[in-house]
């Protein structure tokens, strides 16, 4: 292994703890500037902490996509199938999950319609060179229906069955944070898709795999530590409510904001992953309505949905 190598590799394993590190610095400014501005705890603890976990994906996925590569797209749809499947399956063992009825009404069939709506578009539309993906138009289209989803969560009314335990500060410090944050990010980022690039070679096998597996499970094991924490606690808001969110920001703003700033081509064998993402989401909300007690998923469906995924995992790396 020559010293380049082992130095990204090195900094592939640094960037994951610089990337969680600067989304918690980003969360903590913003969620400060939010009570400074006299928002509710449910549209911070839903929508402000429901995308700053997602703020490591989005960075990945602008620095692949200027890279040429697939490996944020694949992040993407990695990261939530595994956070439907396993994080939700793994807290279901814990202690059964109970859903909301708003849930099942409003927040997962807005997640799945996110998620049909970039896979129609990347496969009824190209990204300006003849191939299927997300064009700049797509983006704004995507971005559109990000700033509707927001106005939507601002109009509802719904009390948080929990605190957040959040510190104030004050402006300054508020934005110093969230500056510090985005340049952990970022930074985290780019070294993760670098290494990702050079682990694939050494492996013989796509970056995009590399992304489905090893960086989406990364970047969402803050998110499987916080819901098995929750639900012990028998808080299935924050188990349930930020995953939902969080995925809808993935999809309408990673996705968009990242094909405003260059369209993202998109290869043909990814294209099945997005739908495996819709059907993961489907079977959350067939499981929550119509098997075993309703609105309710059982230890029994956690098992299952764990098995799936790591079916699904298995399936990645027999494809390759």
């Amino acid at each position: 292994m020559t010293m380049s190598v082992f130095f990204t590799l090195t900094l592939f394993a640094l960037g994951f703890y610089i990337l969680i590190k600067g989304a918690n610095l980003l969360i903590s400014g913003a969620t400060s500037l939010a009570h400074l501005f006299g928002l509710s705890p449910w549209f911070i603890g839903v929508v402000i902490v429901g995308i700053g976990t997602s703020i490591p994906e989005f960075s990945i996925n602008v620095a692949s996509v200027f890279e040429g590569n697939n490996i944020g797209l694949a992040t993407i749809i990695g990261s939530n199938t595994f956070n439907i499947l396993f994080i939700l399956g793994i807290s279901a063992l814990f202690a059964p999950l109970v859903f909301k009825r708003s849930w099942i009404v409003y927040d997962l069939p807005i997640n799945m319609f996110a998620v049909l709506v970039v896979a129609a578009l990347i496969t009824m539309s190209g990204a300006g060179s003849g191939e299927a993906g997300l064009s700049r138009a797509d983006g704004f289209f995507l971005v559109t229906l990000l700033v509707l989803w927001i106005l939507f969560m601002l109009r509802r009314k719904q009390v948080m069955e929990y605190s957040l335990d959040t510190k104030g500060f004050s402006w300054v410090v508020s934005v110093a944070l969230m500056s510090a944050g985005l340049v952990g990010v970022f930074l985290g980022g780019k070294w993760i898709v670098d290494g990702a690039e050079v682990i694939a070679i050494m492996l013989g096998v796509s970056p995009a795999l590399i992304g489905f597996t090893v960086v989406a499970i990364g970047t969402s094991v803050p998110e499987l530590a916080v819901s098995i924490v929750a639900v012990t606690k028998r808080q299935t808001t924050i188990a349930i409510g930020n995953i939902i969110g969080s995925n809808v920001f993935d999809f309408l703003g990673i996705l968009g904001i990242t094909a405003l700033m260059k369209p993202i081509v998109v290869r043909e064998s990814l294209q099945f992953d997005i739908f495996a993402a819709f059907g993961a989401t489907l079977i959350l909300m067939l499981s929550a309505l119509l098997f075993g007690r309703r609105f309710t998923i059982s230890r029994t469906e956690g098992a299952i949905f764990v098995a799936l995924y790591l079916a699904y995992f298995a399936f990645l790396f027999i494809r390759g």
